[in-house]
Order: C-alpha cells, then sequence, then structure tokens
C-alpha cells in the first residue's frame, strides 16, 4: 500500500476540520495551523496518525506563499509515496485517498507533475497560464493548479515559491493569494498539470472563506 500524507491547512474552523479529518482513512495527516486563536488538539484526542503544526503568526492571503514554502521545505525532509493538499473546509467523495492515488497513478505521462481536485468547471477553460486545456480521458490537462491537489515528490522537491508583492492587491482586495498561480508557473513550461473530470473534493466553506471571501462566492473552488 502506497504511504500517503494528507496536508490540511486551517485557520480557526474547527469544526470543519474535525469533519474533514474524520473522512480519510489509509493515510497520515498533517495540519497546518495558521496560527488560530486554539490548539484543536487540545479539545480533541487524535491517533498517531494525526500531527500539527502552528505558526507563530497568522500568514492570510498576502502571506500565504511564505508559509507555502515553510510546509514544502519540511516536506522535503519527510518520504511519502504521495502527498495530498486539502483546505479544512473541504467535504470529500467517498473512499477518497485510494480514489485520488489511483486516479493519479491511472495518469500514463513521465512528464506529470500533479492532479488538481478544482471544480471541475473551471478546468474547462484556461486558468493562470493561459494554455487550453486537453482531455484526457478520465482527467483533464490544464496545466496549472489550485492548492488542493495530489502530487509525489518530485513536486515537492521543486516547489519554491517566489515572493508574492502587496501590489498585486492594490487595484484590487478580493484577488486570491497568488500561490496557485506561481506554482503554476513554475511548472507549466517542463511538466504537464491536470484536473479531475469529476468532482471528488467539495469545498462547503465557499462562502464562509476566511481568506477570500468575496472571490470564493463569486469563483467557488
Amino acid at each position: 500500500m502506497s504511504k500517503v500524507l494528507v496536508n490540511i491547512t486551517s485557520y480557526n474552523r474547527p469544526k470543519m476540520l474535525l469533519n474533514l479529518i474524520d473522512q480519510l482513512d489509509n493515510c497520515d495527516i498533517k495540519v497546518w495551523d495558521d496560527c488560530s486563536n486554539f490548539k484543536i488538539e487540545n479539545i480533541y484526542k487524535w491517533d498517531n496518525k494525526t500531527t500539527f503544526y502552528h505558526f507563530q503568526e497568522n500568514h492570510g492571503k498576502k502571506k500565504a506563499w511564505i508559509k507555502f514554502n515553510r510546509i514544502f521545505e519540511d516536506l522535503r525532509k519527510t518520504d511519502y509515496d504521495y502527498y495530498i493538499f486539502l483546505a479544512d473546509d473541504s467535504k470529500l467523495c467517498e473512499d477518497f485517498v485510494n480514489k485520488a492515488v489511483n486516479m493519479y497513478e491511472g495518469i500514463d505521462d513521465d512528464k506529470k507533475i500533479c492532479l488538481s481536485f478544482s471544480n471541475p468547471k473551471r478546468a474547462k477553460k484556461p486558468c493562470f497560464t493561459a494554455v487550453e486545456p486537453v482531455d484526457c480521458g478520465n482527467v483533464i490537462k490544464t496545466q496549472w493548479t489550485d492548492m488542493a491537489f495530489i502530487c509525489d515528490k518530485n513536486f515537492i522537491d521543486r516547489a519554491i515559491i517566489d515572493p508574492i508583492y502587496p501590489d498585486r492587491w492594490r487595484k484590487n482586495p478580493n484577488l486570491s493569494s497568488g500561490v496557485g498561480s506561481k506554482l503554476s508557473h513554475l511548472f507549466y513550461t517542463r511538466w504537464n498539470l491536470y484536473n479531475v473530470k469529476e468532482e471528488m473534493v467539495e469545498h462547503i466553506g465557499n462562502n464562509k472563506s476566511l481568506m477570500n471571501p468575496t472571490e470564493r462566492k463569486t469563483n467557488k473552488l
């Protein structure tokens, strides 16, 4: 059986986080908490497959690139077959981990770098890199990724996000963190990025987003 680490980014949504963890099996879990005002492990009994990292400051969306660089740096020291990234507001399909691994392994492409779980409707048109999507059977080659995806160590070892400066939000404060766009541009000219064709992850917190409340109401993940 493949060794899988599910990484959950979380901030001040304990009920959603608990709900997500309860949906996961056949994997290890690491919660990356963005300086919430509580420590959830103090109010819930965990098994030894779930670990926590608490950032000492809240990065929000404007410093999310720093947070994810630290996450990738830490993960480079680990040894898993696959890494899955999810936000704490995720509702998963049945047997999610096994299905995600099987779908990723089923992509016959030596240049694959990740498989995103973004809303399949978003995958029908270019995003971030302006590359036209290509239907590849069970998946769509999009050449972009958002921050819910599965990858192997190849992605982790190469994922370094260039700085995202405050000027990004000067004209439009509602823009997202820019992390997905940066990662997409990092990889798309040398590697292939895919998206699922059928929904596997539903973001039940779109209307309660703490990072991008306006953007998530109009452009659901």
